[in-house]
C-alpha cells in the first residue's frame, strides 16, 4: 500500500505541471502583464481628475498571463478576467469581465467603486511600455495608469 502513495503523487504533480502552460502573449499582452499599473488619472464629460501619488498607491491593476486580473480597489480587492485583442502600434480592444469585490467602505476620496464599476465597459487600451503608461478607455471615462516602478 505505501507504494501507491508516491506513484499517486507523480502522476497529481505531472498533471499540475501539464496544466501550468501559459498561453503565447502579443508584445501588447506582454507589456500589460510585466508591470504593475497604478491609477493616475480619470477623465469624463464632467471632469478631469488627477490622483495624488497616495491615493494612486490605494488603485492598482495586475495583469496576469492567465487571463486573470487582480485590483486593488482603495481598501477593497477585487478580480476579473481579462483579454486584450492588439490592434496596432500598443493600442487595441480590451475585454474585462465582472469584477468581484470585496465591499468595505473606504474612506474618502476614493475610486475603486467607481474604476470597479467602469472597468467591465472597457472598450480599448494604449500601452506605451517605454514610457510605462497605460490608458484604458470604457464606456463612461478614460483611465490613465503609470507603471509602478
Amino acid at each position: 500500500m505505501q507504494l501507491r502513495k508516491p506513484f499517486c503523487l507523480a502522476i497529481g504533480a505531472g498533471s499540475l505541471a501539464a496544466c501550468a502552460t501559459t498561453p503565447d502573449l502579443s508584445p501588447d499582452e506582454r507589456a500589460l502583464v510585466s508591470s504593475e499599473w497604478v491609477l493616475v488619472s480619470i477623465m469624463d464629460d464632467n471632469e478631469d481628475v488627477r490622483l495624488r501619488p497616495q491615493f494612486s498607491e490605494r488603485h492598482v491593476l495586475n495583469f496576469e498571463a492567465d487571463g486573470s486580473l487582480y485590483i486593488q480597489l482603495d481598501c477593497n480587492r477585487g478580480n476579473a478576467d481579462w483579454r486584450a485583442y492588439p490592434g496596432s502600434a500598443g493600442s487595441g480592444d480590451l475585454s474585462i469581465g465582472p469584477v468581484a469585490s470585496t465591499r468595505a467602505l473606504c474612506p474618502e476620496p476614493s475610486y475603486g467603486e467607481r474604476l470597479a464599476s467602469a472597468l467591465r465597459g472597457a472598450t480599448g487600451y494604449r500601452v506605451t511600455p517605454g514610457v510605462g503608461t497605460l490608458t484604458i478607455i470604457t464606456q463612461d471615462a478614460v483611465f490613465g495608469f503609470e507603471a509602478r516602478p
